[in-house]
């Protein structure tokens, strides 16, 4: 059983938000091999959606490390249900950037559901095989 978590937070980076991206998908994919997390990143310039992957304790430990980065702010759950088989598990971290989906963020975010964000991310990835 793998525990997983989809949110959507607004961005808060400045004018040098490229470098911070390359910091920050770097550490990423490091730290999510280490704890054994696989996911999604999409970054559109103005929020953040992410989903992740794996064993609860250790996706505990990245929440935590990720609720406290001051690089986003308004951090919103959209799912977290466990699932017996993992939907990104190729993928320490599949990253998109300048992605246009600020318009599939707001409707996740308004409805509340990221069902459509989910089928977002299967595309982007499925088109990276």
């Amino acid at each position: 059983m793998f525990a997983t978590w989809l949110y959507v937070s607004s961005s808060s980076l400045g004018q040098n938000a490229d470098a911070e991206i390359a910091n920050i998908r770097s550490i990423a994919e490091a730290r999510n091999h280490e704890l054994g997390l696989t996911g999604v990143l999409l970054f559109s310039g103005r929020h953040f959606a992410q989903f992740l992957e794996g064993a609860e304790a250790n996706l505990d430990i990245m929440k935590g490390s990720i609720g406290s980065d001051d690089r986003h702010t308004g951090l919103v759950t959209l799912q977290a249900d466990p699932v017996e088989k993992r939907r990104y598990g190729r993928w320490a971290l599949a990253y998109s950037g300048a992605t246009h989906i600020d318009g599939v963020l707001a409707d996740a975010l308004r409805k509340n559901d990221g069902g459509k964000l989910l089928r977002y991310m299967d595309e982007f990835v499925a088109k990276r095989h």
